[in-house]
């Protein structure tokens, strides 16, 4: 190999040799200032991101402290699902198992609202938290 390069230095000179390396020098640093570009943009991005998921989770601080701050809005949807499953729950023992209980069914609309407010907990809060999950990986 060294024979190579011996020769192609007598065949061809240093200078066409230093015009090539310089060439390719240049070419490596313009890659090399895309390159810095790019990974810049990409941690401008990620940084902005990450400033909206504080400032997300800042604002879901305040709403949750100011539900939690006073304790009738505390106890408003526990209190409302647990009433509805509770009367659910009557309605289905006392068909199933004819106890005679005599529970009624509500009458419309509230029977919407009874059935809404149950899938809303047992259906949707699922799905809530699995997307925070999601939301917190990104």
């Amino acid at each position: 190999m060294p024979m190579l390069l011996t020769l192609a230095l007598k065949t061809f000179g240093s200078g066409i040799i230093e015009k090539l390396l310089g060439y390719l020098q240049q070419r490596a640093n313009v890659q090399l200032e895309e390159r810095k570009a790019e990974v810049g943009a990409d941690t401008q991005l990620a940084l902005a991101q990450l400033t909206a998921e504080v400032e997300a989770r800042k604002l879901q601080t305040q709403i949750a402290l100011a539900d939690a701050g006073w304790w009738v809005t505390r106890w408003m949807r526990p209190l409302a699902f647990y009433l509805c499953l509770m009367h659910f729950g009557a309605i289905v023992l006392d068909s199933t198992f004819r106890l005679h209980w005599g529970v009624p069914a509500l009458p419309p609309p509230y029977d919407g609202f009874e059935q809404a407010i149950l899938l809303s907990i047992i259906i949707a809060r699922p799905f809530e938290k699995i997307g925070r999950v999601f939301a917190a990986r990104k």
